[in-house]
């Protein structure tokens, strides 16, 4: 969520009615968002950045679409959108996106609509893959080393000065779109051979998730380290750091020796070694691209020079990371980034204010979230490829472990399952909760022998139960170095294949204005 915002005391309110927020693309782990302000009682308008986003992201407005009391979709002009939010009946308070794609527009919104906004001054410094180790570099902020281009003999002479300077250890680079998002088209490269077939494999590619083409590039050094996600809130350039997850990955499978496969993310306590070098970067980070207000996302690699940006994403975690957050500390980062979206017209800023003020008086400086349980989200490995034989979700389930919480199958019975590369050919997640970080690590193992002895996902090779491809298994670039650096494209892969968890019926209300804007 790139702006968070609220309403400034001084503008006069532009339409009559209750007070609302509008949440542009309020999908994904937006949804947590959405349900916060359901509990809260808060009218939410949805506004739809466009139509021509990704099949997951539009069937989750679907679902969702009882809980707004107006949707307004956005047809390329902003003073337009504006004006079907002022004549509703509602007095819009605050414009926040719910995920990725919807940011730019709500930083346009917020900003001309009068409303507290992280602006769109910076918003390319929030978005562009590009832009933002750029921005860290005019703030002398540590970055990557980078160029931004989609000239074939731009990007081989900068590799080949690389490699005049620091001979073989010039590869691997990565690139990737500059407005990309899950790590959807993101490849490492070991040759100008695999540099040359990224680049024509990315160019006019159309992103699944945002329905753009691809038409910049960035391409970077290869980060070499252990990778982080900072997730934090902001509320008037006061930042709050609400979890740290360190990653967990293998390098090299038997099948495929160049892939990079996610084995896990944990949240791991705030006084951990490394937590403070993170923290006090992740927070310089968000000065530089000037995230003032509301959520943001932050992957870090700690490197042997010392924290250097990944990305930043300037909305909520995703997957399952707001409820994991919850789960983990006590407080779901959705409750922080509605205190921040209600501050000065329904309280005072909460929970987040107050932590931010104990975290003043604390000998570190900042807030130190609490670690009740221990949490993981887990990616599932397939060893073998075939048409699947039994529920995924069954299977692990039959595992017994302690710790597991949920299962998301990318592929259901009667699927084709595929060897695990990346995240677009897992066989799914499991979500693991337990107060023992022990007993997580033994589930963790657990899941892994019974995934090795081949027996957790039995396959057939004649498709007799019916043959239906794995998401992403096509549609997307195929080059085999391809990586998704982190697990935010999960819930698209799990919402293609139809295994999303929907909103429970005790969750749901259905509002007398609906569709009305």
């Amino acid at each position: 969520m790139g702006g968070l915002f609220q309403k400034q005391s001084e503008v006069p309110a532009a339409q009559g009615g209750n007070p609302a927020v509008a949440i542009v693309d309020p999908y994904s782990s937006g949804r947590y968002l959405v349900y916060e302000l359901h509990r809260r009682g808060v009218p939410m308008v949805c506004v739809r950045s466009s139509l021509k986003l990704g099949d997951f992201f539009l069937s989750s407005y679907e679902s969702h679409k009882h809980h707004y009391a107006a949707t307004v979709d956005h047809g390329g002009d902003v003073q337009s959108t504006i004006a079907a939010l002022y004549a509703g009946k509602h007095n819009i308070m605050a414009v926040a996106p719910g995920c990725e794609p919807g940011v730019d527009l709500a930083d346009a919104l917020s900003e001309q609509m009068g409303l507290t906004t992280n602006g769109t001054k910076l918003t390319w410094a929030r978005r562009d893959k590009a832009g933002m180790q750029d921005r860290l570099r005019e703030c002398g902020v540590p970055s990557a080393e980078q160029i931004k281009s989609t000239d074939l003999d731009e990007l081989v002479s900068w590799v080949r000065e690389r490699e005049a300077r620091l001979g073989a250890g010039a590869y691997p680079v990565v690139v990737k779109p500059t407005g990309g998002s899950g790590g959807e088209g993101v490849f490492f490269c070991n040759s100008e051979q695999d540099l040359v077939s990224a680049r024509n494999e990315l160019m006019g590619y159309t992103q699944s998730g945002n329905g753009c083409r691809v038409e910049q590039l960035a391409l970077q050094e290869f980060l070499t380290g252990t990778e982080y996600i900072v997730d934090t809130c902001s509320l008037e350039g006061e930042h709050l750091c609400c979890a740290v997850w360190r990653y967990h990955k293998r390098k090299g499978v038997p099948w495929a020796p160049n892939a990079i496969v996610t084995q896990y993310q944990e949240i791991i306590p705030s006084d951990a070694d490394e937590c403070d070098a993170l923290i006090q970067y992740v927070f310089q980070v968000l000065d530089a691209v000037g995230l003032r207000h509301g959520p943001c996302h932050t992957e870090v690699m700690m490197t042997p020079r010392g924290p250097i940006l990944v990305e930043v994403n300037a909305r909520m975690h995703g997957v399952q990371g707001p409820r994991l957050i919850e789960e983990a500390t006590g407080t779901g980062l959705a409750s922080y980034v509605a205190d921040s979206m209600m501050k000065g017209w329904q309280g005072d800023g909460g929970l987040l204010k107050r932590h931010l003020e104990l975290g003043k008086s604390s000998r570190q400086g900042r807030w130190m979230y609490p670690r009740d349980q221990c949490s993981a989200i887990v990616m599932l490995v397939s060893h073998v490829e075939g048409f699947l034989e039994a529920a995924t979700d069954m299977q692990i389930a039959s595992l017994n472990l302690p710790s597991l919480s949920d299962v998301f199958p990318s592929v259901k019975k009667g699927g084709l399952l595929q060897q695990t590369t990346d995240l677009n050919t897992m066989a799914g997640y499991a979500v693991l909760i337990h107060p023992s970080g022990e007993q997580l690590m033994q589930d963790i193992a657990r899941i892994r022998e019974a995934e090795e002895k081949g027996s957790l996902y039995p396959v057939s090779e004649d498709g007799s139960m019916g043959r239906q491809r794995s998401p992403g298994s096509s549609g997307s670039p195929s080059m085999s170095r391809q990586i998704s650096p982190s697990l935010e494209k999960a819930d698209e892969l799990i919402g293609r294949a139809g295994n999303f968890t929907q909103l429970s019926p005790d969750e749901t209300i259905v509002l007398t204005e609906n569709n009305e804007a």
